[in-house]
């Protein structure tokens, strides 16, 4: 279990350990002092991790009280395996009360929530389980429609064998740090990276537990629940898309974010990875607008 990161790694400085429940959370808090501003919690997608949002921390620390997490077994928090079997923590389900336990013990309340990717559709979970009650939730690429066509026809069949067997994705994880596996998913996103960036995935793909946990995470979501109860949904919600985003098509997206009570779509120029490219565009949506 790791109990430090890199200090090559974004914001390391700002970097915690706490312990909820079993598992070993690392997050991120830099910005003002709670209480002098809003919380902003930050939530990345699958296969992310806290450096997912390293373009935007510096110019939303001076207006808000940050507070941006790992999700269980991705980057560097820990999930023991009796715990994964208990309690579930790669579902939507279990991943929403977890991180709404972390919360609990941080003494955190969101007034802003924003998640890249899967990372909205578990903000969306804690919304309408009561878990959080912010002000608006902003959904970046948001993962709210059925995967494309390439991920079922290639990777879908083996989530099955790689949840059970944790040499499947140690194999995957050895692939990751030898070929150019990492370079050739990513660049499938639409999505250019810079140098630094590609390395931050292919340093995090090299462990076997963020390998289990993102393909974990994939083969138990479950969005057909969350949109049987998204009409409970009272938070108002604003999703950026990407025109070309090759994981989450934008027409697929139009038509689920219509399902939603309220919410507004936002169309951006870029690929899936839109807070890594185009920082910009996520801090104008949340810095207040005489910044």
């Amino acid at each position: 279990m790791l109990s430090s990161i890199p200090t090559h790694w974004p914001d390391a400085t700002a970097s915690e350990f706490h312990h909820v429940d079993g598992i070993s959370w690392h997050i991120q808090r830099r910005g003002r002092a709670r209480g002098d501003a809003p919380t902003l919690l930050l939530v990345h997608g699958t296969g992310g991790g806290t450096h997912s949002w390293a373009g935007v921390t510096d110019a939303l620390a001076a207006h808000y009280h940050l507070v941006n997490v790992d999700l269980p077994g991705h980057g560097f928090t820990h999930v023991p395996p009796t715990v994964e079997a208990a309690h579930n923590p790669y579902a939507l389900p279990g991943m929403a009360r977890a991180l709404h336990q972390l919360l609990q013990q941080l003494e955190e309340q969101p007034a802003v929530a924003v998640g890249h990717s899967a990372g909205m559709s578990v903000l969306l979970r804690m919304a309408l389980d009561g878990f959080i009650a912010p002000e608006r939730l902003i959904g970046v690429c948001p993962a709210l429609v059925a995967p494309p066509a390439w991920y079922v026809t290639l990777i879908a069949p083996l989530l099955a064998v790689v949840v059970e067997s944790d040499a499947v994705a140690g194999t995957a994880a050895r692939l990751a740090a030898g070929t150019r596996i990492i370079e050739n998913m990513l660049g499938s996103t639409g999505s250019p990276l810079t140098d630094a960036q590609l390395a931050r995935y292919r340093e995090l793909c090299s462990k076997p537990e963020h390998v289990h946990a993102a393909m974990t995470m994939m083969a138990r979501w479950d969005l057909p629940s969350l949109f049987r109860d998204i009409g409970g949904l009272k938070t108002p919600l604003r999703c950026i898309a990407a025109r070309g985003d090759r994981w989450i098509p934008l027409a697929s997206l139009s038509r689920a974010v219509e399902r939603i009570p309220g919410a507004v779509l936002q169309v951006e120029d870029g690929g899936h990875l839109l807070p890594e490219e185009r920082p910009d565009v996520i801090t104008r949506a949340l810095l207040p607008e005489r910044a």
